[in-house]
């Protein structure tokens, strides 16, 4: 089966159609993967809503609950409500359809940029990327990649785990994944557009890090998906330069995981914040 999971075809991927002013239409990437990925939907939607407001205002969150199941093989149908438009600030209501019914639905918030004073946490000392093995690289080698679901194995995206998980044998382990991310490639100054990509960045680690906690998989009797979805933009950053992605899982029980992550660039500065809720079920 020929490799879908390229730049070009991310890139297009996350730029849904235009049918009229307000509703848009967009692929999938993985059409025969075994599920559709939830951070593909939440960077859908970020661009469809990003494409309503004016190019000077830039989104500051995102806040998404994932209603049902996606289905790979059925094109993604977003509606945008515009919700205000502020002086300062644009809120924007997006629902993304398939077979008629909502699949995810997000609030966002967009801003002109304002100077104020300035705080974050520092990054803390962590390896680079340099000499780091890609996921893709790791599983190459291992013969188990697969074509169908390339997340983090694709041509699109480089990402480089500073201490990888052996998932065919997971052992419990302090949770904590420290990740290196940008596109394999350079990508165009477009509203929205490195937003989005580290918005479907956000969603590859968050319920792994909670999986890890117990050594458990996927694949070991565990329904797991992601029930809501939040992302805070502190910082203006590129997509096509290194992010590290620090996730910790927060707090497991009753059926659910709760984990954060924060995104720095390769100076140090914090760029972005995220938080997941996730299913974790024992079948």
């Amino acid at each position: 089966m020929p490799e879908r999971q390229t730049l070009n075809h991310l890139l297009n991927t996350l730029k849904p159609a235009a049918i009229d002013s307000d509703n848009f239409r967009a692929a999938n990437t993985h059409p025969e993967g075994p599920r559709l990925y939830g951070g593909q939907v939440l960077a859908q939607t970020l661009r469809a809503a990003a494409m309503t407001v004016e190019p000077d205002r830039r989104v500051h969150s995102q806040h998404a609950y994932f209603l049902r199941p996606g289905d790979p093989a059925v094109a993604v149908e977003l509606e945008v409500e515009r919700a205000r438009d502020g002086g300062s600030f644009s809120s924007r209501r997006v629902v993304a359809h398939q077979h008629g019914r909502p699949i995810l639905v997000s609030s966002l918030s967009f801003q002109k940029p304002e100077q104020s004073d300035e705080y974050a946490l520092e990054m803390p000392e962590i390896p680079g990327p340099e000499g780091l093995q890609s996921e893709r690289a790791r599983e190459l080698a291992n013969g188990e990649i697969n074509p169908q679901f390339m997340i983090v194995t694709g041509s699109d995206l480089d990402v480089r785990v500073v201490e990888p998980v052996d998932w065919a044998n997971p052992v419990a382990r302090k949770p904590v994944l420290q990740a290196w991310m940008k596109t394999t490639g350079l990508v165009a100054d477009e509203p929205g557009l490195h937003e989005s990509l580290l918005a479907y960045m956000s969603d590859a680690f968050l319920i792994d890090v909670a999986l890890i906690t117990h050594g458990k998989h996927y694949s070991e009797g565990m329904q797991c998906a992601s029930l809501d979805h939040a992302i805070w933009f502190h910082a203006p950053f590129r997509a096509d330069e290194w992010l590290l992605h620090i996730t910790e899982a927060q707090r497991l029980g009753g059926g659910r995981g709760l984990s954060h992550g924060r995104f720095y660039n390769q100076a140090g500065a914090l760029v972005a914040t995220c938080m997941q809720e996730s299913l974790m079920r024992q079948l």
